[in-house]
């Protein structure tokens, strides 16, 4: 018989605190407030609150459940692992300083008073301290984001957090992590050990650093943890994300390969916005986690800016298209290969669904390697495999849409459209084509929005349209 609320089965009791903090969210303080102007003494002033921030996620889990804790033990752990279990420990940034006068106007004009001085490493330092003090607190912890450290002062004190965190399973650290922490620490983080889980989600985030910086001997340290004689384990790695440039030590295809010798078991490929990383490192850990991959991402960056590089610039000798088609789970795909051709959407046993977009620097040759020169009849072809590839899905319940990217062009099958800029074409044509045209949706790098370029707005037409352009000369590729 249930006679007080401790009676319950754990699962219900743990919907009921749920759904208390979830009410304590309600009236929690959610942002963060200044006022903008100072009172004055003898005088009436009229004060007015401004919103400066949102109060973290983690902090605001931690205030609607502190009255939870001071019940007893029982919601006391429950109240920490809620509050604990995503942590997100962010480098302090501000530029405030002490105010040396009443109006708030005069410093506008002139900003005057001593900086404010807070150790930008405080808040990492404080976890250090407390998960070393308390190692059953981080034992709560199962996902951690390190945001803005990226030295190797940092990197050790990451690490030092994370030796107590044996239970997180998903971790986003600098990329600098990859350079400065030794071997023995990441296979503690990767394979876990005794009364320790191993890691089932990373991703390393990269930046560009100040020039003090990448000067730093410190910085410039590689201990090279990946190297084949300290082997390494990726095996219990599911996900991996790998995110932006960098100026300092980014990582390269040699790294990439090195993962791939372990990391048989990913399910999801994220690389995307670095220009450092080619298709042959990402085909590697294709090559390595086909038969449990589901999601593939490979976005890479020129070097100038964002923007796509052009995939034919690679150096893979290999015909990728059979290699996709190979990876019996795959379901989202999006990659820059260095040519493309119908082979690729010709097995209709794939899993695809949702947006996938091909982004090819030519189309395949006779002998499967990179042509020198786009062929419009292999684009067609591609173009109506692709067509009866997203048909054969559609009967089979699965909503497939394709985006195929060759030069400055996107082609949308399903649509029979082609999305480019046709400006210039419209000018060789003294105006006379193309006939009808559309606004596009779509930006230079096939979503809406041009990031600041020059292209101005994409415009779309049919197919046939395109195909009486690249006849006449209007249109190329």
């Amino acid at each position: 018989m249930v006679r007080t609320i401790e009676d319950l089965p754990f699962e219900l009791l743990s919907y009921i605190l749920n759904e208390a903090v979830e009410l304590n969210a309600y009236d929690a303080v959610t942002y963060t407030y200044g006022l903008s102007e100072a009172p004055h003494p003898l005088r009436q002033t009229t004060l007015q609150r401004h919103v400066r921030g949102r109060v973290a996620p983690d902090v605001l889990r931690w205030n609607v459940s502190s009255a939870l804790r001071q019940v007893n033990r029982r919601w006391h752990d429950w109240a920490l692992e809620y509050s604990m279990k995503d942590l997100y420990i962010r480098r302090w940034r501000g530029s405030e300083r002490w105010m040396e006068s009443r109006n708030l106007a005069e410093l506008r004009k002139r900003p005057s008073g001593i900086a404010v001085y807070r150790d930008s490493f405080c808040a990492l330092r404080k976890a250090v301290q407390l998960f070393s003090s308390y190692p059953d607190i981080a034992s709560y912890v199962r996902r951690v984001w390190f945001d803005g450290f990226r030295v190797a002062e940092t990197d050790n004190y990451i690490f030092q957090v994370l030796r107590n965190c044996r239970n997180v399973r998903s971790a986003t650290l600098p990329w600098t992590t990859l350079r400065h922490v030794s071997a023995e620490d990441w296979s503690l983080l990767l394979q876990g050990g005794q009364n320790r889980q191993a890691l089932f989600s990373l991703e390393l985030l990269a930046v560009d650093l100040k020039a003090s910086q990448t000067r730093d001997p410190a910085n410039l340290c590689d201990l090279r943890p990946l190297d084949v004689e300290y082997g390494l384990d990726f095996s219990s790695l599911r996900r991996l994300k790998i995110f932006g440039n960098t100026n300092l030590l980014p990582i390269t295809d040699t790294d990439l390969k090195a993962i791939a010798r372990t990391a048989q078991n990913l399910k999801a490929i994220h690389i995307t916005g670095l220009s450092s990383v080619t298709v042959d490192g990402v085909m590697a850990l294709v090559e390595a986690s086909k038969d449990t991959l589901r999601i593939l991402e490979f976005s890479p960056l020129s070097d100038d800016g964002f923007d796509h590089p052009d995939p034919s610039a690679t150096s893979a000798k290999e015909h990728l298209c059979p290699l996709l088609l190979d990876c019996p789970r795959l379901e989202n795909l999006s990659i820059s290969v260095p040519s493309i051709c119908a082979d690729l959407f010709s097995k209709e046993a794939v899993h695809w669904s949702g947006e996938l977009q091909i982004r090819g620097g030519t189309t395949c040759g006779q002998d499967h390697t990179p042509s020198s020169s786009i062929n419009a009849e292999d684009v067609w072809r591609v173009s109506n495999q692709a067509r009866a590839l997203m048909d054969f899905r559609q009967k089979q319940g699965a909503q497939l849409d394709v985006e195929i990217f060759i030069s400055h062009w996107i082609f949308e099958p399903r649509q029979r459209l082609v999305h480019g800029n046709f400006d210039l074409a419209e000018a060789m044509s003294d105006l006379t084509w193309p006939l009808l045209k559309a606004p596009s949706g779509k930006g230079p790098y096939g979503q809406t929005g041009l990031y600041g370029k020059d292209e101005g707005p994409y415009e779309c037409i049919s197919e046939r349209s395109f195909s009486e352009g690249l006849q006449q000369g209007f249109v190329s590729f």
